[in-house]
């Protein structure tokens, strides 16, 4: 009341907003750019709007679709930012129907101190198509809390694609060669539905030095989800010409699945010193794949740690030179540690778990390898000179005799054979991880059981970095050493079991939740991992399934009772 109250008066004085000094404007899709883009008498326009801004100022876009295509002119400064935003929970939508022939919504070119926060981009239909793209050299680019969708490189996208098509909601090109991109942060973001051709969803690639991509959502692309890249030509100089000193957090990625070519949740393509930590990537092609398709090139310093890798079509992790070293690169000291892989390849590819081409003096220990019922661990098409791969949980339905395991042109048939034939895994574990469940055999979030193998069977030489934290922001390591997987024990934590067995417990073998006989009649709730409601109803017997959903990861709200998690598989 008493902001609405000062802004009358500024209105009725006939105050210019520059006279105050004040630092928000507003765009409305009933303003005139006319108007002193105040509140009560808004632009029309967005961008108007954002050439009207000086460092500090602030540009609210109110509720609708602007059929706009937009370019950042101004920068703000270290102390000064500028902010260009939703106004409070307005859809402020950027629409691309009629809205010119510019290849991006949003531009961002060499410009310094910017958040982009809370915008809807959407409907750019066209061969190169792009939501918002970040260029030249930058410092502090914020894009925060935005959704993208229908960001596509045709109005009638097909199967029949080639590399000339593309399209990319958010990208970055570091292109100039002595002039980074720094200090760029992309957080929290939604894409979804995008027909992105050979392209990604959140692409950063070239001269890029210090970057944060966290807690973004990206799912539903017709390829990969976010790629980190190097070596193609983006920065002139060769020297800068990777994507280095960042990190991919907290992400949930999914359905990224190409019909033309294998695509990863989340891809390293040439970047370097990189930390993949604490996502969460399920129904992909590949989970993560680190890779360097330029030949004579290197990705280099990668580190893979607390992720959980499940269901994804192809393999969990690819890892390595896919054609070296006539046809692509090679992957260097990198280091693959404290994931939990569960039940990858389920197309039948036989690549299992891991697929590895081609790497140098990297290490895979301290993971939990929960295979399916295929018992294929990993494909190693090449060798992996100075390789380490120890200190692992490895488990596959059909028992230690029957672990399948295809090496560097030799095939192994069980766990002991496969650590007699080449000297891995001499520390390592065969046995049930015991994904917790309340009382059968499914699996509810891949915590472990107090009986576990994997507790305290990682590598004791592990020293916990400073800050790092299990999957679920637990501490990383409680017992005498860390547990194996991304997951880490706590006894002294209330039980997944314990929460559970108020409802039932949930197989996700047969994909049934077998229900206390109390819940029965009781309502429930089935939500998607975006927060959409996509099935109610209430319980008519003891047994429940939801195999009609698509896979992915569901809470399900029971009256009166406890939110658990399911992961369906369909």
């Amino acid at each position: 009341m008493k902001k609405t109250f000062f802004l009358v008066l500024v209105s009725l004085c006939g105050v210019s907003h520059n006279t105050f000094g004040q630092s928000n404007y507003y765009v409305s899709t009933s303003g005139s750019n006319f108007n002193d883009g105040s509140f009560l008498a808004p632009f029309e326009e967005v961008q108007f709007g954002i050439d009207q801004l000086s460092p500090g100022d602030t540009l609210n876009i109110l509720e609708g679709e602007y059929h706009e295509k937009v370019v950042v002119s101004v920068s703000g400064t270290v102390s000064n930012r500028i902010t260009i935003r939703n106004y409070a929970n307005d859809e402020a939508i950027l629409d691309g129907v009629g809205a010119g022939n510019a290849v991006p919504m949003l531009a961002i070119t060499s410009k310094n101190y910017i958040t982009i926060d809370g915008l809807t981009i959407r409907n750019n239909e066209m061969q190169d198509a792009q939501g918002i793209l970040i260029d030249g050299g930058s410092d502090g680019i914020t894009v925060q809390n935005c959704t993208f969708y229908h960001i596509n490189y045709s109005t009638s996208p097909t199967t029949n694609v080639t590399e000339t098509d593309n399209s990319q909601p958010l990208i970055v090109y570091g292109t100039l060669g002595s002039d980074a991109i720094t200090n760029l942060q992309i957080l929290h973001n939604e894409i979804r539905t995008c027909y992105t051709g050979f392209s990604e969803g959140l692409a950063i690639n070239g001269n890029v030095d210090g970057f944060a991509v966290v807690g973004n959502s990206v799912h539903d692309l017709s390829n990969i989800g976010i790629d980190i890249i190097g070596h193609e030509g983006t920065s002139p100089n060769p020297a800068t010409d990777q994507a280095r000193n960042g990190v991919v957090k907290d992400n949930t990625v999914y359905l990224c699945f190409s019909e033309y070519a294998t695509s990863a949740g989340i891809y390293v393509d040439g970047g370097k010193d990189l930390l993949i930590e604490r996502n969460n990537t399920y129904d992909n092609g590949y989970g993560i794949e680190i890779g360097c398709e330029n030949v004579g090139k290197t990705t280099d310093n990668i580190v893979v740690r607390n992720n959980l890798i499940y269901v994804n079509k192809v393999a969990g992790l690819v890892f390595g030179g896919y054609d070296y070293p006539s046809g692509s690169g090679k992957v260097t000291n990198c280091e693959v540690r404290n994931n939990t892989f569960f039940q990858n390849d389920f197309t039948s590819t036989y690549n299992g778990e891991m697929y590895l081409s081609y790497s140098e003096n990297c290490s895979i220990h301290s993971n939990v390898f929960r295979i399916n019922n295929r018992n294929t661990l990993a494909y190693a098409e090449l060798s992996q000179p100075g390789l380490t791969m120890n200190h692992n949980l490895i488990y596959c339905p059909a028992g230690e005799l029957g672990l399948e395991v295809s090496w560097n042109g030799m095939f192994y048939y069980g766990y002991e054979v496969f650590q007699t034939g080449t000297s891995y895994e001499a520390n390592g574990t065969f046995g049930n991880p015991q994904f917790v469940t309340g009382g059968g055999s499914g699996l509810e979030e891949f915590h472990l059981a107090p009986s576990s193998p994997a507790i305290d069977a990682g590598n004791p030489t592990i020293t916990v970095a400073v800050g790092e934290t299990d999957f679920y922001g637990n501490t990383r390591q409680v017992g005498s050493r860390v547990d194996c997987g991304a997951v880490e024990f706590d006894p002294n934590a209330v039980s997944v079991a314990e929460e559970l067995e108020r409802i039932g417990h949930y197989d996700i073998v047969t994909q049934q939740l077998y229900l206390n006989q109390k819940l029965i009649g009781k309502e429930f709730q089935l939500i998607s991992a975006e927060g959409k409601l996509v099935q109610n109803g209430s319980f008519q017997s003891s047994i429940q399934r939801f195999e009609h959903q698509p896979s992915g990861v569901y809470l399900l709200n029971v009256e009166g009772f406890a939110t658990i998690k399911l992961l369906v598989i369909s």
